[in-house]
C-alpha cells in the first residue's frame, strides 16, 4: 500500500477545442475547423469539431459528475475564437458562459487550472501568419490580458501554452495539425514566436498582481539513446536540444541551448529575432510546471539526405521488447516519469510540477463493456496506477510533485484522431451526447477518497 499526502491533487483534464465545439455563443473558425472543411476524409470517421462534447450545454451536468469520481482539481482552457470571434471584439455572451462554467466549479471546490492556448488558432490568425506574425503575438496578449482582468482570482493556476510546439511539429513538419505542411524552416519561425508569446504573456501577468499562479504545461517525452552506439547518443542529445530539454528550457527560464544556437547556424536556420526579443525571453520566469507524459522517445540515428536541417537525421524508433498500447502504437514506460521527478527537483530548481495529462486511449471499448453496461478499463486502471507509482517514488525522493491529473475526465474529441481512440475515464455517446462512468472512474474516486495505491 502507497499513501499520497491529503494535499495531493487528483483530477482530470479537458481542452476548450476538444469538447465545446461550435456552442452555445458565437465562436470565430480556429484551424481545424479549416482542415476539416477542406479535408473531412482526413478525419477519424468523418468526425470533425463541430460538437465534439457539446460540454457549453452539458457543463452543469458535467462538473456534477466530476464532482462525483471527487476531483480535487480540473484543468481545461479558455478559446481565444469564443471570446473575440473576429479576433477584435468581445462576445459578451462568452464572457458570461466561461463565468458561469468557472463558478460551477468553484461551487463543486474544485481547483481550476486554465489554459490560454491549447492548439486552438483562430483561422484569422493563421491568415496573417500564426505565430511568426508580431501582430498575431500582440494580439495574442491583449486576450490575455483581458481574461487576467476579468477573470482575476477566479482561476486558481493559470497556463501559458498547453504542449507548446506540438502544432508546429504536427503541422509544419506533418499533416496532423494545419497547414500540414512539411517546412523546417517556417517551424523554426513559429517555435520562435510561441517561446516570446509565452515570455510576453508572464512578463504582462505580473501586472495584474493576483494570487493565482502562472505556468506551463510541456510534454515531456524523455528522450534516450535507442543504443549505446556514439552516433545514437549524439542523436539523442540534439534531438532533446529540439524537443525536450531545450524549448523546456527556454519556456521555464529563457536559457537557450547552444546545441539548438550552433545547428541553426549551421543550417541557416536561425529565425528572424531582435536583441530585444531574445532579452523579453531571457527574462522568462514560472511559478509552476505542468508535465504531460505518455511515451519515451529513444532516438536513432538514420540520415534521410534531405540536408534541409539536422534533424532529419534522426528517427525515434521503438524497441521489439517495449510494452506497447497497440491502439496507438506507443510505447509504455511508466519509469520515465521518475527521471522526470528527479530531473525537475535536481535541474529546474525543484520547482512546484504536477502531471497535467497522462493516460491511455483505446480503439473499440464497447467490446471491454460488462452485462451491465459498463466499460471494464482495466487497462487503463492498470496504465494510471503504474506511471502513479513512478511519480510517489520521485516523491519520495524529494521532488516537488503536488498532483496527477489523467487525460481526460471524458472521452474527447482528439483533432484528426477524432474520437477514434478513447481515453475518458467518462464515456460519451456521441449519438445521444449521454454520458456513463467506465470502471476506472469508481477507481479513481476510490483513490482520490482514500490518496492510497496498492501495489500487489
Amino acid at each position: 500500500m502507497i499513501k499520497f499526502n491529503k494535499n495531493f491533487q487528483l483530477g482530470a483534464s479537458i481542452s476548450a477545442l476538444q469538447t465545446e465545439g461550435r456552442g452555445i455563443t458565437n465562436i470565430g473558425k480556429s484551424t481545424f475547423d479549416k482542415y476539416f472543411e477542406e479535408h473531412p476524409e482526413l478525419f477519424f470517421n468523418k468526425v470533425g469539431p463541430d460538437i465534439t462534447c457539446d460540454i457549453t450545454r452539458n457543463y452543469k451536468e458535467d462538473i456534477k459528475k466530476f464532482k462525483e469520481i471527487g476531483f480535487d482539481s480540473f484543468r481545461t482552457s479558455f478559446s481565444w475564437s469564443r471570446l473575440f470571434p473576429d479576433g477584435e471584439n468581445v462576445d459578451n455572451d462568452a464572457v458570461n458562459f466561461y463565468h458561469s462554467y468557472i463558478k460551477e466549479f468553484k461551487k463543486k471546490n474544485i481547483k481550476l487550472i486554465m489554459t490560454l492556448f491549447h492548439f486552438d488558432m483562430p483561422l484569422w490568425a493563421h491568415k496573417i501568419g500564426g505565430w511568426s506574425s508580431r501582430e498575431v503575438i500582440n494580439k495574442f496578449l491583449i486576450y490575455c490580458n483581458f481574461v487576467f482582468n476579468e477573470y482575476g482570482d477566479e482561476i486558481d493556476y493559470y497556463v501559458t501554452f498547453n504542449e507548446p510546439l506540438v502544432p508546429v511539429y504536427e503541422g509544419y513538419l506533418n499533416d496532423k495539425h494545419y497547414p500540414a505542411i512539411d517546412d523546417p524552416k517556417e517551424a523554426i519561425e513559429q517555435a520562435f514566436g510561441i517561446f516570446l508569446a509565452h515570455s510576453k504573456v508572464l512578463l504582462e501577468y505580473k501586472k495584474h498582481s493576483l494570487k493565482a499562479k502562472i505556468g506551463l504545461v510541456f510534454n515531456w517525452n524523455y528522450t534516450y539513446p535507442f543504443s549505446n552506439s556514439i552516433k545514437d547518443i549524439e542523436a539523442a542529445k540534439v534531438y532533446d536540444a529540439y524537443v525536450n530539454r531545450g524549448p523546456l528550457n527556454i519556456m521555464f527560464n529563457g536559457r537557450i541551448d547552444p546545441i539548438l544556437i550552433d545547428t541553426l547556424k549551421r543550417y541557416n536556420m536561425l529565425p528572424n529575432y531582435s536583441k530585444e526579443e531574445l532579452n523579453i525571453i531571457t527574462m522568462t520566469k514560472i511559478d509552476f510546471l505542468g508535465i504531460n507524459y505518455y511515451f519515451p522517445c529513444r532516438v536513432r540515428f538514420k540520415p534521410n539526405n534531405k540536408n534541409r536541417w539536422i534533424m532529419d537525421n534522426y528517427i525515434i524508433e521503438i524497441p521489439k521488447n517495449a510494452k506497447i498500447n497497440p491502439h496507438r502504437g506507443w510505447e509504455i514506460y511508466p519509469e520515465a516519469l521518475y527521471e522526470i521527478g528527479m530531473e525537475i527537483k535536481n535541474n529546474y530548481n525543484n520547482i512546484p510540477w504536477y502531471i497535467a495529462e497522462n493516460g491511455m486511449g483505446v480503439e473499440g471499448e464497447d467490446k471491454f463493456r460488462d452485462k451491465d453496461g459498463i466499460i471494464v478499463d482495466d487497462y487503463r486502471i492498470s496504465f494510471m496506477n503504474d506511471h502513479l507509482m513512478q511519480i510517489k517514488k520521485a516523491i519520495d525522493d524529494g521532488s516537488n510533485c503536488f498532483g496527477y491529473h489523467v487525460w481526460a475526465a471524458i472521452d474527447c474529441w482528439s483533432f484528426r484522431n477524432a474520437f477514434k481512440n478513447r481515453y475518458g475515464l467518462i464515456e460519451l455517446n456521441l449519438n445521444d451526447q449521454s454520458r456513463k462512468f467506465k470502471k476506472s472512474a469508481f477507481w479513481f474516486k476510490s483513490l482520490i477518497e482514500n490518496k492510497v495505491l496498492y501495489n500487489d
